[in-house]
């Protein structure tokens, strides 16, 4: 049986659901995006895109929420949240038969670092000890699983795995000393190393695989296509803002993210920048590999078409639409 304990505080999903079915039959025009967490690189196009306009300059009200990682799957999968900022778990879902597609990879890299507790130097010294995640089947569990299985640690039997939240949960758990490692993304590996912990590694020095992203129903994909289009040209301007207005990226990272020290803020960028996507859509290789890591997590083998995965077809469309402004 796999080592996996929820942490108490997982909110109930009902509960969840029931707030934003309320609050979106308030306002029919209304739509949620689900995230992890508000603060950190595969979040940031989305929190720019709702704070500088990009959402409403595409006639959308959209709103990020942040959930706990099943429940952003789990609601996109009942249709009571309208699009997933995630990504790994949707594949994991696709795979498993929900009726969900990822229409927009967000960045073409996963940022994760790898951050242990001081008095842990190496991989191998992870066995035995507790290691937080998002939750079962997501990025930072798929991840740490395979990465384990590559220094010779079984990640059902020799860890205990914390499911807690997004990245700031996880680096707060480090910070408590509740867990002895994490992969968490910018910045808190920065935050980390700055107060005694270790960075190990990088997931991209393992594999590349596609990071953060928008995911819908496939009835939302059937009904609203030209919804889905304004989504996606709206991350795409975001993105290209955090490329070209990088003083204003560096301030945000300073008021919204706490960074105070300039060159912690500075080499945070010059790292996630060259991971955005330019045009919303990861190649073959990338998807082979994030479906080999949720398999090789997950311990399943499903033969699925790609179609049954992703759906680029909206973010061809709109990076189209964009050249003829």
């Amino acid at each position: 049986m796999r080592n996996i304990r929820v942490a108490r505080f997982y909110l109930p999903l009902l509960i969840i659901f029931g707030m934003f079915s309320s609050g979106l039959a308030a306002e029919a025009e209304r739509t949620a995006l689900g995230l992890t967490t508000r603060t950190g690189s595969n979040s940031l196009p989305f929190v720019i895109a709702e704070e500088k306009g990009f959402f409403k300059s595409e006639g959308l009200n959209t709103i990020v929420v942040v959930m706990q990682n099943l429940v952003v799957l789990t609601g996109v999968a009942t249709k009571n949240v309208d699009y997933g900022g995630t990504f790994s778990n949707f594949v994991g879902g696709a795979l498993s038969g929900l009726p969900v597609r990822i229409v927009m990879a967000v960045m073409d890299g996963s940022d994760h670092v790898l951050v242990t507790s001081p008095g842990i130097k190496k991989v191998e010294e992870l066995k035995g000890k507790i290691i937080g995640t998002s939750s079962f089947g997501s990025t930072s569990h798929s991840e740490i699983s395979m990465v384990l299985r590559k220094h010779g640690i079984n990640p059902e039997r020799d860890v205990t795995f914390l499911q807690i939240g997004g990245s700031a949960s996880r680096y707060a758990a480090l910070e408590s000393n509740s867990i002895h490692a994490a992969m968490v993304v910018p910045p808190f590996n920065k935050i980390g190393r700055k107060r005694g912990f270790n960075e190990l590694l990088s997931f991209n020095d393992v594999m590349r695989i596609p990071f953060g992203g928008v995911a819908a129903h496939v009835d939302k994909i059937r009904e609203k296509p030209e919804e889905i289009v304004r989504v996606i040209r709206a991350l795409l301007k975001s993105i290209d803002f955090i490329r070209n207005r990088k003083a204003e990226i560096l301030s945000l990272m300073e008021k919204d993210w706490g960074i105070k020290d300039s060159e912690v803020r500075e080499g945070i960028y010059q790292d996630i920048v060259v991971l955005y996507s330019r045009t919303g859509i990861a190649s073959d290789e990338m998807m082979k590999n994030v479906i080999q890591m949720v398999q090789e997590a997950r311990k399943t083998v499903a033969n699925v078409p790609l179609s049954n995965i992703v759906d680029w077809s909206f973010a061809k469309k709109a990076n189209e639409e964009l050249k003829k402004r």
